[in-house]
């Protein structure tokens, strides 16, 4: 599986950084606001693919998904969670039409509305930690911060693993590959902040580099839960034998919110020093 994860990195880490350093600038900073857009349909697409059969669902779903990143992106604050929030609320109307039992109304109403937040809400979360104070660097901190602790729980894991983690939901994790990951978090956050963002103190780059490892594993052990409750492997098959958008970007999703706010608390924390 090594060589398909660094395939896998070699493609799209790449693509991503290119969106990010040319989006700085430019109107809605749309270079990055397009990619994080794409991955909203594939990743919404993927998820709601496990738990909807009907051609309507899917694709009310992933219109629903990509009209909360786009509010949660382009309104102003004022308006974004209200316009949200609106969008919820149709994903649960959604599925009351029709004669489906009231039980297979109320699991599609939850997918729906779940689909809907976990994957538009929380990517739009990347653009407006763009438009932060240097927050091309923040966003750069997260997704590597997230990649290096993937890659060290992986490299841990095979090498010390004894406890399982999680074995309900991902029977591989352990609890050792899941400290390594997080201390491979930490000294990414630390060494990118000591190189690329003069003026934060370490102890808040290790603290930021823990709080989205945390937040990723959590990610990652969601979409492992989501995929036994479905009952399938992989969510998608674009990376043959890998799986898909949404089993690679699950702990990038999950970490989007904690990065937000310590890339915005950055600039007090920098005044306080």
């Amino acid at each position: 599986m090594l060589w398909k994860r660094v395939a896998t990195a070699a493609v799209l880490l790449p693509i991503l950084v290119a969106s990010i350093l040319c989006s700085k600038g430019r109107p809605f900073e749309w270079p990055f606001l397009l990619v994080c857009g794409l991955a909203t349909g594939a990743c919404s697409a993927e998820f709601l693919r496990m738990f909807v059969r009907e051609a309507r669902d899917l694709a009310a779903g992933v219109a629903l998904a990509a009209l909360v990143f786009l509010s949660g992106t382009l309104l102003p604050a004022v308006l974004s969670l209200p316009a949200v929030l609106f969008f919820v609320v149709l994903a649960v109307f959604h599925p009351l039409p029709g004669a489906d039992d009231v039980g297979e109304k109320t699991r599609r109403a939850a997918m729906l509305a779940l689909g809907a937040v976990y994957v538009g809400g929380l990517l739009s979360t990347y653009p407006g930690t763009l438009s932060l104070p240097r927050g091309e660097h923040w966003v750069l901190l997260g997704i590597l911060s997230v990649s290096a602790g993937d890659t060290m729980a992986y490299f841990t894991g095979r090498a010390l693993g004894r406890r399982k983690l999680a074995p309900s939901l991902s029977p591989n994790k352990t609890v050792e590959g899941a400290a390594g990951g997080l201390l491979g978090s930490v000294a990414l956050a630390v060494l990118y902040s000591h190189w690329l963002l003069p003026g934060i103190p370490a102890w808040y780059a290790a603290l930021s580099g823990a709080a989205i490892g945390i937040f990723g594993q959590g990610g990652d052990l969601f979409e492992s839960l989501l995929k036994r409750a479905a009952g399938v492997k992989d969510s998608g098959t674009i990376f043959p034998g890998h799986g898909g958008i949404f089993d690679r970007a699950d702990a990038i999703l999950a970490a989007g919110p904690v990065l937000f706010l310590l890339a915005a608390a950055a600039a007090l924390v920098e005044a306080w020093r």
